[in-house]
């Protein structure tokens, strides 16, 4: 009888750790579509790649938005999430703010403009002629910022890419600062989809990244992620989603 008592309360515990849902891990982001979204599948591009990772670690995640600055000020200090996504490399998020991830895609920078009148520039110091419309609190370019910095470059400061969109097409600012896939989205299924271009030249090219909270939790949630997406192939996920969502627009 005490033999079968014990094999009995084993047997419970073993079936309350199996039935023990997977852990969820918190993170902020923005209204960033396609990389990131709400209403978007699988919370977007950037989010469908943290999902996969985070679905083979035995995990689940939960993202919620803000504005960029306080998905920021979210990720980095508020202990109820574990970071924040999607960001760009930089020196002073890798070497003091967060434990960055592996990139997990990429973003090309360059200028929005609208067909009739065109932004031409060959090299970044050619903008200062124009008054740029730029995102608060977004990393441009190196060289862009320090001009911004200088006063060497006038710009206007918005929000959100979608309102930098809509003074473009209001013809508020000549040109913005954005990302490809970003204006591509923004314009999908807008009448403005043909008449607002994208410069064939980039500002900079960036790769995309989790940034995970500096403590020690971040720092192994960091490396559990960056072992794990090594083994999946995350250009594939991207151009199934991309392909999706084109198709949804037709």
């Amino acid at each position: 009888m005490k033999k079968f008592i014990a094999l009995t309360a084993i047997g419970a515990a073993l079936h309350a750790t199996a039935a023990q849902p997977a852990d969820t891990i918190q993170l902020a982001s923005l209204e960033w579509m396609p990389f990131s979204g709400a209403t978007l599948p699988g919370d977007g591009l950037s989010g469908t790649v943290v999902a996969e990772v985070e679905k083979r670690l035995g995990n689940n995640i939960k993202v919620k938005y803000f504005e960029w600055k306080e998905t920021v000020a979210k990720g980095e200090s508020d202990p109820e999430y574990s970071g924040y996504f999607p960001v760009y490399y930089t020196a002073e998020r890798a070497e003091s703010k967060c434990y960055l991830s592996q990139p997990i895609g990429k973003s090309e920078t360059g200028i929005g403009y609208l067909k009739e009148t065109p932004v031409l520039w060959k090299k970044t110091s050619d903008l200062a002629a124009f008054k740029i419309g730029v995102v608060e609190g977004y990393a441009n370019s190196a060289e862009f910022d320090a001009a911004v910095k200088q006063g060497k470059q006038p710009v206007e400061v918005v929000s959100s890419d979608t309102n930098n969109v809509r003074k473009l097409v209001g013809k508020k600012v000549p040109g913005i600062v954005i990302d490809k896939l970003v204006l591509r989205y923004l314009t999908l299924r807008t009448a403005a989809r043909d008449s607002v271009m994208f410069s064939d030249h980039l500002l900079t090219e960036s790769t995309l990244h989790v940034c995970f909270r500096r403590s020690p939790a971040g720092k192994a949630l960091q490396e559990a992620f960056d072992a794990e997406l090594k083994k999946i192939d995350s250009a594939k996920l991207e151009a199934a989603y991309l392909k999706r969502l084109e198709a949804g627009a037709k």
